[in-house]
């Protein structure tokens, strides 16, 4: 009888419905690992971006200390010059020379300094990072093992009712099973069979929730033949 195929319908219809959704959830996997991996790929570039910045600025610590070495020597040649000059024009030149270089020299110095607190405070940074990267590699690693587990009980359970489906539409005429299947591909949310629902001497298919014609709803309830919503295509039952 029809109506036995329907019912069968319905099973295979709350199957499909449940291994789409665990094929979807399947799907979906990945990309919850992919999220850990983007968290750790930002904090991985942002250490070695600050690692670069750490060199640059090491390389231009040493450069500044070079160069107050030699101002330091500067000052020096030029202080030992002090009790050679000859003329007060030459001295006070001089003064004014080793004056202008013990500015450059504490200024250079307060640089320094500014670097020197820099590294520390970099140093910090470069901790704070380095230790969330392995907090991250961590976490994707813990993720990894969980997805690993959850992907094989998802597969397990998609093959179990495959082949619950596979023996519940062996007992369906080959015709029918076939019509199903061709409106599912047809149905964005893999739903085939829809309920003709009657509210108010109104006759909707509740797939589509369009109006259907009144004969239509008569051969639904007669139930001698597959009849489909003129609108969407579904099985009415």
């Amino acid at each position: 009888m029809l109506s036995a195929e329907l019912e069968k319908l319905e099973k295979i219809q709350a199957l499909d419905l449940e291994i789409f959704q665990l094929k979807e959830r399947l799907e979906k996997l990945p990309r919850e690992l992919e999220a850990f991996k983007k968290n750790e790929d930002v904090h991985r570039k942002a250490l070695e971006e600050l690692k670069q910045t750490n060199i640059h600025l090491k390389v231009e610590r040493r450069q500044k200390e070079t160069d107050l070495k030699a101002i330091e020597e500067q000052i020096k040649n030029l202080q030992s010059k002090l009790n050679d000059v000859k003329t007060n024009k030459e001295y006070l030149a001089l003064k004014d020379e080793i004056e202008i270089l013990k500015k450059k020299s504490s200024a250079i110095e307060d640089e320094i300094l500014v670097h020197m607190e820099n590294d520390e405070i970099m140093k910090e940074r470069e901790k704070t990072l380095a230790a969330q990267v392995e907090e991250e590699k961590v976490k994707i690693a813990e993720k990894e093992v969980e997805l690993e587990k959850l992907t094989a009980q998802l597969k397990e359970q998609i093959a179990e009712k495959e082949k619950i489906r596979t023996e519940l539409a062996g007992g369906i005429k080959s015709e029918i099973l076939a019509l199903y299947e061709k409106v599912v591909a047809r149905q964005s949310d893999g739903v085939g069979l829809a309920k003709l629902q009657t509210d108010g001497g109104t006759n909707i298919c509740t797939g589509c929730y369009v109006r259907t014609p009144g004969y239509i709803a008569e051969k639904v309830r007669k139930k001698k033949d597959i009849i489909q919503c003129e609108n969407c295509g579904r099985i009415l039952y």
